[in-house]
């Protein structure tokens, strides 16, 4: 029996692996996918389509820990290269969700448009505050092998302290921090929505600013913390009896982690702007056009055909895309 399992009974571990490898698979091809989208339809020209832009790269880096790292290195050296990787990787998405948040908050409550310094400070936070948390467990050379995957060792004291320090309680501070900011940002919307005067033309402003800038990333925060529900339950019972280890929460806290970004595509994807932009005739006109090198513009008449007419600028106009370009 594989000596770092932490059931008696192997095939639990096994069914663990297989589940968190499945996942983290779907994870990183949804992400693909979604990023891909954002490029064909040149999405991240606009604030709030290059911050979903940039939490689906952090789902995708953190899928590949839970698709590729696990039991196959846990006994080796590379072991705790993956614990550091995942632990980068889950504080990357941790702060993108924050991010994102805030700035629902700053355009909601504080009704102001972001800036590109607060996207300067987005870009520096989702790389600073990952490496801040990640460098500490090398203090003890505390990373290694966790139980069903690699992280911060819990068979030492220093370990157990680590792992509160860098991970459970920053945490479960930010998990109901983030509830709050929600609570208040729709106490505020609803506030709005009820004393608008359809014949204001300030209403039809926010009216706008909810549609375009709001709706597109209110639900991915949302979908982070139902997510991180199970994996917290498990933490907190981990911790209060690390040799208990309970295989329903470790089912729920393997299937849950590695979800988001199949979370994030299906979000995108449902989104009524998106499902407009995904019909053939779109994606082989954009692809027509991004690829002619001989400065035509190809475009399809009423059957189909394409047709081509020479063009000396961009065919992309202000008013092309359905979102507000902040």
């Amino acid at each position: 029996m594989n000596s770092t399992c932490i059931f008696t009974e192997e095939g639990y571990c096994i069914a663990l692996e297989v589940i968190r490898r499945m996942i983290g698979t779907i994870s990183v091809l949804s992400s693909i996918f979604i990023l891909g989208l954002i490029f064909q339809f040149r999405r991240y020209e606009f604030t709030s389509q290059r911050l979903i832009m940039y939490l689906v790269t952090a789902t995708l880096f953190d899928a590949l820990a839970y698709a590729v790292g696990g039991s196959v290195i846990r006994t080796s050296v590379l072991c705790t290269i993956d614990g550091f990787y995942l632990s980068l990787a889950d504080w990357g998405v941790v702060v993108w969700v924050c991010n994102i948040t805030v700035n629902l908050f700053w355009n909601v409550v504080v009704l102001r448009p972001t800036n590109r310094y607060f996207e300067v400070f987005y870009i520096c936070s989702g790389i600073v505050v990952p490496i801040f948390f990640g460098i500490f467990p090398f203090i003890d050379n505390s990373y290694g092998p966790a139980g069903q995957w690699c992280w911060i060792l819990g068979t030492t004291t220093t370990g157990q302290i680590l792992r509160f320090l860098t991970w459970y309680i920053p945490i479960w501070l930010i998990i109901p921090g983030l509830f709050i900011v929600f609570l208040v940002i729709i106490i505020k919307l609803s506030w709005e929505v009820r004393r608008w005067d359809p014949y204001n033309p300030a209403s039809d402003r926010y009216r706008d600013l909810i549609r375009r800038e709001i709706k597109p990333l209110i639900l991915y925060p949302l979908v982070f913390l139902l997510l991180n529900v199970f994996p917290s339950i498990n933490r907190i019972q981990n911790a209060i009896a690390p040799d208990n280890p309970i295989f329903t929460l470790y089912i729920l806290h393997s299937f849950s982690s590695p979800l988001l970004g199949a979370g994030c595509t299906l979000i995108f994807v449902v989104n009524r702007d998106t499902l407009k932009e995904l019909k053939w005739s779109n994606f082989r006109q954009t692809l027509l056009t991004r690829f002619n090198s001989r400065g035509k513009v190809m475009e399809f008449n009423a059957e189909g055909d394409v047709v081509e007419r020479d063009h000396s600028v961009e065919i992309s106009t202000p008013g092309s895309s359905p979102y507000t370009k902040f």
